[in-house]
């Protein structure tokens, strides 16, 4: 008998006759989660797949290769995927439609930064994409482009001069 309640009562959950059993309700969102889980884990069995028949870029290739970095996300998206399935969320929440209309919009802008990265070059588009998440997550314009042209050029010159990954030079003309 603890917190002066009788023999009999539940103590799993106050509103559950069961006896501390998982209520239909909890096993539908058990459910949702799996689902989405399973979903996930074959798109990304699908996405390693897919990065296995990446071919060298005319911007060349180090030791890594091009198909490092995607093989590696699609490995850790299939990780992820399968804690969801293993292991559910016991009271998920969703987030805000104000939230998830800015992750569609990063979304989206993420696919115009792969549609502008050759044509512009990597420093341009990439100043240009953190430009825009920035805005949309309400940073100052002031601080954004200085900061964001900045950090395109500093990737840039790691990757190309340090890394020897050479980026799309586009319109900028690289290092």
């Amino acid at each position: 008998m603890t917190n002066g309640s009788h023999p009999g009562a539940n103590q799993a959950s106050g509103d559950d006759p069961g006896g501390g059993l998982p209520s239909q309700a909890a096993d539908r969102g058990h459910a949702g989660d799996r689902v989405l889980g399973l979903i996930c884990l074959a798109v990304a069995i699908w996405y390693v797949a897919e990065t296995r028949n990446f071919q060298i870029t005319q911007f060349g290739s180090g030791p890594v290769g091009p198909k490092t970095l995607p093989t590696l996300l699609g490995i850790l998206f299939a990780a992820f995927a399968l804690l969801l399935i293993i292991k559910p969320e016991e009271s998920p929440r969703w987030a805000q439609f104000s939230i998830a209309w800015r992750l569609v919009i990063i979304v989206a802008v993420s696919f115009l930064f792969g549609q502008l990265l050759e044509p512009l070059g990597f420093i341009i588009a990439s100043t240009l994409m953190a430009i825009l998440i920035g805005i949309f997550f309400d940073g100052p314009l002031a601080k954004l482009v200085p900061l964001s042209f900045a950090f395109a050029v500093v990737l840039a010159f790691v990757f190309n001069n340090w890394l020897e990954l050479r980026l799309p030079d586009g319109l900028w003309g690289g290092f």
